[in-house]
């Protein structure tokens, strides 16, 4: 009975090219999905959008209100705001035009960098979801929560929210800057600033 005779150098590597070239792709393949500069604004585009309509989807803005964002995606994970945001609502007969943000720098938590929330995923058809601080245009308005969702459908998701203070008692005034926000916004890339 003869034995078969271990595998040569060049037998060895024949065996283990499938291999070698299954993880090349397979790295390769990953890094591609995690390329999300294409969601960067060049000089000149913004992504613009109006707030979802449906008051069960929107408290403490009116249904007038529309975002402008400026992205640098390349930066979303880095120590420096990422892009900025501004709102704008029309006046209408009762109110002025009110701007609640006003080139808003989207700022990194950054111990949240070390936490999972950092990776929040929720939802299909988003790529990737980041959160960040963002100032109010008024000095003395509590800061918000900006939560971007860059989707598949190279559109982006801002959910915009403040937590607001407790309930005040009966007779007591509530501060503009300190109430609930929350409001949803779908917003497309575009050229120019959005109109405002």
């Amino acid at each position: 009975m003869s034995r078969a005779a271990p595998p040569g150098p060049r037998r060895l590597a024949l065996r283990l090219a499938p291999l070698a070239l299954t993880g090349a792709m397979s790295a390769g393949g990953a890094a591609g999905c995690d390329d999300l500069s294409r969601f960067s604004t060049a000089d000149g585009e913004a992504y613009c959008g109006a707030i979802t309509l449906g008051g069960a989807f929107r408290t403490g803005l009116s249904p007038r209100v529309q975002m402008r964002l400026t992205l640098d995606a390349d930066a979303l994970d880095g120590p420096e705001p990422p892009g900025a945001l501004w709102t704008y609502e029309a006046p209408d007969g009762a109110t002025s035009e009110r701007r609640l943000l006003d080139g808003a720098p989207l700022r990194p938590l950054g111990a949240l960098a070390h936490d999972p929330l950092s990776r929040l995923e929720f939802g299909e058809g988003r790529e990737r979801n980041a959160i960040y601080a963002v100032d109010a245009s008024e000095a003395e308005a509590e800061s918000m929560l900006a939560v971007l969702s860059l989707r598949t459908d190279e559109s982006v998701e801002v959910r915009l929210l403040r937590p607001g203070r407790a309930p005040l008692a009966s007779g007591e005034a509530e501060a503009a800057g300190q109430r609930q926000v929350f409001g949803n916004f779908r917003l497309t890339r575009r050229t120019g600033t959005c109109g405002f």
